[in-house]
């Protein structure tokens, strides 16, 4: 990689594409290129937004256009899921970085298996980067690494029901309210002490997260959703149970559900990312990160990881997050972000025989 080119985001109009887009331009000495099939969209944002910003047309079906865009670029951010794994591919052939924003466990096993062309060519890529995966996975990190005798970890995600959801993530949602129950996992529900919100349940949903973090953590991970509406988390979870979202997927209601979900506005735009280490003596440490907004908080954790990528900071072959920030260093990085870390003394994290602390996790 080289001192000087382009920061290309792919998406980079989109909810959450403009905002790793403008922060990009205002935190780092790159121009950045605002790539995306729709150019009136990216003359916009580079009309309004700050520092160095290039609209650029990309269509992803043209080889072409995306040879043109890596031949000056110093790193790429993929902020749609489209065409992914080949993109990814196309990079990491051009010693161009990429980060990648899916969420979607298939798109990310696509990219993984391209780490033997990664590390051929010296390049990075960093998946699981966002609020879920993504601090999730740095939150699951700093739990283990402060209770390194952690037998297992639990996720649990608070969404607001009035953010900035891009049309990918509610689809992404959907997809996964209507998806069969994992009869291999069986996990419950749980009450959770959340940061803001007190303690609420969250059901199991199948984030990619308890995937790759099992995998790179060691110990068996379980995620968990809940929503800042307790009406609207025990209606959709309600209806889940009842298999009302199954029904109407196999009779191709899945786009209305989606169009229906994007209307939704029963609450706010505040959320939670929880994540806690239980191990066999019953001892329990938690870290969260509150925000508001979630298109915005994935923007800005795409566009540090994109920063570190440009200083070349991470070693070459396909990464999750987790395994390669400095977890404690990232989580106080993110604060400049209007975004807060919690997490209980370590005092209350080591008695063991006390009652349950705020951030307390309790299985049903």
């Amino acid at each position: 990689m080289t001192d000087h080119g382009m920061a290309v985001v792919i998406g980079g109009y989109g909810a959450v594409g403009r905002v790793v887009a403008t922060t990009l331009a205002r935190d780092s000495a790159y121009e950045v290129v605002v790539a995306g099939r729709d150019l009136a969209r990216a003359e916009a944002l580079a009309r309004s937004g700050p520092g160095r910003l290039t609209p650029r047309r990309l269509d992803l079906d043209d080889p072409r256009g995306l040879d043109g865009l890596l031949a000056d670029a110093a790193v790429v951010v993929m902020c749609v899921e489209r065409r992914n794994e080949a993109v990814a591919r196309a990079c990491l052939d051009r010693g161009v970085p990429v980060v990648d924003i899916s969420a979607s466990a298939d798109v990310l096993a696509g990219i993984e298996r391209l780490d033997a062309t990664a590390k051929r060519t010296g390049t990075a890529a960093v998946l699981s980067v966002g609020l879920a995966p993504g601090l999730t996975n740095v939150l699951a990190r700093r739990c283990t690494e402060r209770l390194p005798s952690a037998t297992s970890v639990d996720v649990t995600i608070l969404l607001g029901t009035a953010g900035d959801h891009g049309p990918d993530s509610v689809r992404w949602t959907v997809a996964g309210l209507t998806a069969p129950p994992d009869r291999a996992r069986r996990p419950g529900r749980a009450r959770v002490d959340l940061p803001g919100f007190g303690v609420r349940t969250a059901y199991p949903f199948p984030f990619s997260d308890q995937y790759t973090l099992t995998r790179t953590l060691g110990v068996p991970v379980t995620t968990r959703l809940c929503f800042d509406s307790r009406a609207v988390t025990a209606a959709l979870f309600g209806l889940r149970a009842a298999g009302a979202f199954r029904l109407a997927d196999r009779l191709g209601g899945a786009r209305l559900l989606t169009g229906a979900s994007s209307r939704l506005r029963l609450g706010g735009d505040r959320f939670v990312m929880h994540a806690s280490a239980t191990d066999g003596s019953g001892r329990q440490v938690w870290s969260a990160v509150t925000g508001r907004r979630e298109g915005h908080a994935t923007g800005v954790v795409a566009a540090e990881i994109a920063i570190r990528l440009m200083g070349r900071r991470y070693p070459p072959g396909v990464h999750h997050i987790d395994q390669i920030v400095d977890a404690g260093e990232f989580l106080r990085t993110i604060q400049r972000h209007d975004l807060t870390v919690h997490e209980q003394p370590v005092a209350v994290a080591d008695r063991a025989d006390d009652g349950p602390d705020p951030g307390h996790v309790q299985r049903m």
